[in-house]
């Protein structure tokens, strides 16, 4: 048994009342949700709204693991964070998702209800179409069937950001200008590449495509969408089997195998014989028997692209972006394209030095943060 110290935060957003002072776990046998179970009643916070960490090192105690992962020992200071209201991650990556699939959708079939007219799409559009959704229904297929998350919730307030990069950027504003009847009326890639692709009226039911590379003849125009579309797949593959390596490096068990575990919790001062409670699992058998939870040490990722950077899953990715906006040529898929770029390099760079700090000397010195060799 360990003695841990709880508190909040210097100047917390979200103070927590009644937080106690002090928790009495059973270290070899109790977890961390035993711990947040014990933080929850006293508080009435939901267990997805409570964060821990270790004062020293900032480590985050991750849902669902044994305590004794964790450097814990009598006077160990625990700081415990209110995240605010929660929404689940997969709720939320779903609805992100889904939403661009029926936008294009909307925009690629509801011509005359759009455009005010009906027209014919060029190549270029109706493979862009196909590689936006064939992207979006992979995602989604992730979410579902591949991702292990080792926090199942995020702040509802995320919600605005995931519905402005995925249903505005990626959804609306891409849609309308990819699929638009007249590429002289939509802002288009040509001016920067300097394509020589002419364009038709909406009257002739024609949109002549600027996807051509080099010249707007039918055989360059071919020959580009087939060699843009290969590595569109070779990076939307990549980047699946940098997921599957992910989710694979974490353990996977039933949660009714675990051990049961006690947890006292004592207020500080008094008499602690009067003052201590003891606290068991809350979950029910059926619950604890039909949930399954992940946990593993952290450990260093290796195998497909981590030999060269420490997050090859956003590499690949942006490589797919780039070949839709050069498929495209859209100002729309350019923006999408820069701003997945920038919050993508955010994210990298923040899990990059993580690895750094936590790996020490054991983490490769060559291995870049996003693109090889590079950077």
């Amino acid at each position: 048994m360990v003695l841990l110290f709880l508190r909040q935060p210097p100047d917390p957003k979200l103070p927590i009342a009644n937080l106690p002072s002090v928790v009495e776990v059973d270290r070899e046998n109790a977890s961390v949700d035993d711990l947040v179970n014990a933080i929850r009643l006293p508080t009435n916070l939901s267990r997805s709204r409570i964060k821990i960490f270790l004062a020293s090192s900032k480590t985050v105690l991750v849902p669902d693991s044994p305590l004794n992962a964790y450097d814990l020992h009598d006077g160990t200071r625990v700081l415990v964070k209110d995240l605010g209201p929660q929404l689940s991650r997969r709720t939320l990556l779903m609805t992100a998702y889904s939403g661009p699939v029926f936008i294009h959708i909307l925009f690629y079939y509801c011509q005359s209800w759009i455009y005010g007219s009906n027209f014919q799409h060029t190549a270029s559009q109706i493979v862009a179409f196909t590689l936006i959704n064939l992207h979006f229904a992979k995602r989604m297929f992730e979410t579902m069937f591949v991702h292990v998350f080792f926090r199942i919730t995020v702040s509802f307030y995320s919600v605005y950001f995931y519905i402005l990069h995925y249903w505005i950027l990626s959804g609306f504003f891409m849609a309308y200008y990819i699929y638009y009847p007249s590429c002289v009326g939509s802002p288009s890639m040509s001016a920067i590449v300097g394509s020589s692709s002419s364009s038709k009226s909406i009257a002739n039911g024609i949109c002549s495509s600027s996807v051509s590379l080099l010249s707007s003849s039918a055989d360059t125009e071919e020959t580009s969408l087939y060699f843009l579309s290969a590595v569109w797949i070779f990076a939307e593959l990549s980047n699946f089997e940098t997921h599957l390596i992910l989710a694979n490096m974490r353990l996977r068990f039933p949660r009714s195998t675990m051990p049961s575990r006690n947890v006292l919790v004592r207020r500080a001062g008094g008499d602690p014989s009067s003052q201590s409670y003891n606290l068991r699992s809350l979950s029910s058998a059926s619950q604890l028997a039909s949930t399954m939870v992940s946990y593993s040490a952290r450990r260093i990722p290796k195998g497909y692209g981590f030999d060269w950077v420490s997050c090859p899953n956003y590499f690949f990715e942006l490589v797919a972006w780039t070949m839709i906006a050069l498929i495209t040529r859209s100002f729309a898929s350019l923006l999408f394209l820069t701003a997945s770029a920038m919050q993508m390099w955010r994210k990298a760079v923040r899990k990059h030095e993580m690895y750094k700090k936590e790996f020490g000397t054991q983490y490769p010195k060559f291995r870049k943060v996003l693109i090889p060799y590079i950077k």
